[in-house]
């Protein structure tokens, strides 16, 4: 026999892996293929619970983008009132004049409320400490951030 025949018989043989058989087999019989409802239902719900999980994650993770937008917002408030409070230390008169102060800004349409109190001699002689509480609302829900600072003479 020669090889070429040989080659052409092992072809005839050989069926693909997932060729289809023909006709599905009827109801009851053994090595039925295809999938049930209840298999389908299943799946069905499983990919809808992982779906709202993912849904509910984006939900989160914008508000949560959104709150740490107004928290940087009102570190940069801060921190420039920070940096005025700071000049002041260089000037005696100008040190001396540091009192409790409040102020409010509107920045983007949300509202910043500033209140600061100064303590004299505070953590030692010649100091001041200043604690500043930074308030705001948004969409309701009320946030605030607490800063303390040491100011001391440089004059």
């Amino acid at each position: 026999m020669s090889t070429r025949s040989l080659m052409m018989r092992r072809r005839r043989n050989v069926k693909p892996i997932f060729a289809p058989t023909g006709r599905s087999p009827r109801r009851g019989q053994k090595n039925a293929f295809g999938f049930t409802l209840i298999e389908v239902l299943m799946a069905a719900a499983i990919l809808a619970v992982g779906l709202m999980s993912v849904a509910a994650l984006i939900a989160r993770s914008s508000m949560q983008e959104v709150r740490s937008g107004h928290m940087s917002r009102a570190y940069f408030l801060m921190e420039d009132f920070l940096e005025n409070a700071t000049r002041a230390q260089y000037s005696a008169q100008a040190f001396r004049s540091l009192t409790d102060s409040a102020t409010s800004r509107v920045i983007d349409g949300l509202g910043f409320s500033l209140n600061c109190t100064m303590a004299e001699n505070t953590p030692v002689e010649r100091c001041k400490e200043m604690t500043c509480i930074l308030a705001w609302t948004s969409s309701g829900s009320h946030a605030s951030a607490r800063y303390v600072y040491v100011l001391s003479p440089k004059f």
